[in-house]
């Protein structure tokens, strides 16, 4: 597609002059539009028109009026000027004539190539103005649309030269008063670390970005008369120019008070899971064990002191359950020490004690390839010892179930498989969630029900490892969980 011509108008009154000039500038490709005086150009001339080729001396006006008044006009401000005059030749004109707005001045007679060349020079000044313009008008916007981002931006923030000097401060950061910052717009960092000693962590590591060109992060206490002690995490990003200099940095800050709170009353919590429970119900199966040591218990003393131990293993089974789901749900997750181990090891470490729990079924166990890796071999004793449970909690008696290990090149598959009534497909998407408990196990109530939570901490094991867990479950295929672990 070829662009439209550029429009030039030719205001000259000497006739054979303007002759010789459209010509020239018709062959060169260029649209013409004639005047003879400068009433006639004002009239002519408009936002189209690209260039006016102006004679200084009209009959009704002079050319230099006529440009004074088209650098004027709304509308034809942006058209290019050329003077072109056979008498003013001296530099007091060309000076005068290119103070009254003209882009170019040239004497005549004028050689066809040379006006041409700078007609063409002309117009190329003007594209790039025009491109200079609308990179401006494009960096403009950005900038505003940026400002706007941060001016209405919910977290705190600030802006720094490259010299570390405070040059804006966003809404969020005035209407805060836990920060002095709000009152360093204009300020050094070294003005407002001296201002407020409690800065200076966070004024250390802006001067490390601004030096590094990194992104550091950190936390600083501050208190206010209006909200008292307060914690903050901050970030500093450095803005970095193709260079290589560092030319600023931006602060975002957030309030993370209440969430340190919290993280303090999940730590009381667990604390107090793992160690006030577990206390009392320690001295109470140690004064049931002496109590069988010492003998002499008549039958109903023996067994009651046996249901006192059986309950106080439940007990402790279930501490060990709530402090999982309290690391998972709270905390950061179960914790899971990775070490070299066979995992074929801990499958039939798991099956033997299964086996033994329950002498009246039948655990088959199936190992292919290799189960050398890096996994914490206590933690998948759990998950296993729950899915292991599970399968014999929730099959008939008289069927077996099947434990393969299978290890690969890129980790391990752990499948548990047991048969009986299937898993009903509503409850299938809700399998690992906490305080779920199967169909079976809530009809029956009691102590087969449980917490709920072992499917819940086996998927967090897995996910530990960062791996995964999924079922299968149908009539005739009956439940496989599968579990997937990466070495």
């Amino acid at each position: 597609m070829t662009s439209k011509p550029a429009v030039i108008l030719n205001v000259n009154d000497d006739v054979a002059s303007r002759y010789v000039t459209s010509r020239v500038l018709g062959l060169a490709g260029f649209r013409v539009v004639e005047a003879a005086s400068g009433h006639e150009a004002l009239a002519l001339a408009d936002e189209h028109t690209d260039l006016v080729i102006l004679d200084v001396r009209l009959p009704d006006i002079s050319g230099l009026e006529v440009c004074r008044r088209l650098k004027a006009a709304p509308r034809t401000q942006n058209v290019l000027v050329l003077h072109l005059s056979a008498q003013a030749v001296g530099p007091g004109d060309r000076a005068q004539g290119l103070e009254h707005g003209a882009d170019g001045y040239l004497v005549a007679p004028v050689d066809p190539e040379e006006l041409v060349a700078q007609v063409h020079a002309l117009l190329r000044l003007r594209k790039a103005e025009r491109e200079v313009q609308a990179l401006s008008a494009e960096v403009e916007n950005q900038r505003r649309l940026l400002e706007l981002a941060i001016s209405s931006a919910a977290e705190p923030i600030v802006l720094y030269d490259g010299t570390g000097r405070v040059i804006y401060v966003n809404q969020a950061l005035q209407a805060s008063r836990g920060s002095h910052v709000v009152h360093g717009v204009g300020k050094t960092l070294e003005q407002m670390a001296a201002e407020d000693p409690a800065l200076a962590p966070y004024t250390r590591l802006v001067e490390e970005a601004l030096r590094t060109g990194q992104v550091q992060r950190g936390s600083i206490n501050l208190s206010s008369s209006e909200r008292g002690p307060r914690h903050y995490s901050f970030v500093v990003s450095p803005a970095v120019a193709p260079d290589g200099r560092v030319i600023a940095a931006m602060s975002s800050s957030r309030d993370v008070t209440e969430e340190r709170s919290a993280e303090e009353f999940r730590e009381q919590f667990i604390g107090m899971l793992g160690h006030d429970l577990r206390n009392p119900l320690n001295a109470l199966s140690m004064s049931a064990q002496q109590l069988q040591r010492r003998g002499g218990l008549d039958e109903r003393q023996a067994s009651l002191t046996t249901r006192i131990l059986t309950s106080a293993e439940r007990m402790d089974r279930m501490i060990r359950q709530l402090l999982d789901f309290a690391r998972a749900r709270l905390g950061g997750g179960i914790p899971v020490m990775r070490m070299p181990c066979d995992l074929f090891d801990v499958v039939r470490r798991t099956v033997e004690e299964l086996r033994a729990s329950h002498p009246g079924r039948v655990v088959q166990l199936e190992v292919l390839g290799d189960g050398r890796g890096e996994w914490d071999g206590d933690r998948l004793e759990q998950a296993l010892g729950n899915l292991l449970a599970n399968a014999l909690k929730y099959s008939p008696a008289d069927t077996p179930v099947t434990v393969q290990a299978e290890g690969g090149p890129q980790g391990a598959v752990l499948r548990v498989h047991n048969q009986g009534a299937p898993i009903p497909a509503e409850e299938l998407p809700y399998v690992f969630s906490a305080w779920r408990r199967g169909h079976k196990a809530r009809r029956e109530g009691g102590s087969a029900a449980g917490l709920g939570l072992g499917l819940y901490i086996t998927h967090q094991i897995a996910r530990g490892h960062g791996g995964d867990v999924e079922v299968s479950s149908s009539a005739p295929g009956g439940t496989t969980f599968t579990v997937r672990l990466p070495r």
